[in-house]
């Protein structure tokens, strides 16, 4: 197998435990396996347990599945993990525990945040989520009278870029 352009710093993601990483990179280029392999290892060697841990994506669909690929590398780390070992317990405990973990969603990981705390937020405490069409319904409302107040005195930025032909 080929060495990956890439490998010191795949290394260094899955690692390099004491330091805040972001990571950008296209789709299809690993980010998800290595997310996986980087919160397999602070959950192995006892950095953090379900409880405190979060994996935030953008769909429903992928944080299913970043759940799926998570309790799979927990167990094929943990087969890997010596018998009665320190790291076995500690992976053995995160499986158990994983419906625990914080893997959703950007915005279900914000839901659930203001529910926990909303008096610190300064939101209702009965808040509820809009559904997603009702949410774009009112975005796109909110937006349009925003843009229709910028419009009636724009600034200079908007002017150029309005008088330009070649949008």
């Amino acid at each position: 197998m080929t060495a990956l352009v890439d490998q010191a710093e795949r290394q260094r993601i899955r690692t390099s435990l004491d330091e805040t990483l972001v990571v950008e990179a296209a789709a299809g280029t690993g980010k998800t396996s290595e997310l996986v392999a980087r919160l397999v290892n602070v959950l192995a060697e006892g950095r953090g347990t379900v409880q405190t841990i979060a994996a935030l994506t953008f769909t429903e669909k992928a944080a299913g599945e970043l759940k799926l690929r998570l309790r799979a590398g927990l167990e094929e780390e943990r087969s890997r993990a010596a018998e009665g070992s320190a790291q076995r317990t500690r992976l053995e405990d995160a499986i158990a525990h994983l419906e625990e973990a914080r893997v959703s969603t950007m915005h279900g990981f914000c839901n659930d945040l203001l529910h926990e705390r909303p008096v610190e937020a300064g939101v209702d405490p009965g808040f509820e989520v809009l559904p997603e069409a009702e949410a774009e319904g009112l975005y796109r409302r909110a937006f349009e009278a925003w843009l229709a107040e910028r419009l009636e005195a724009p600034p200079e930025g908007l002017r150029r870029a309005l008088r330009r032909r070649s949008f």
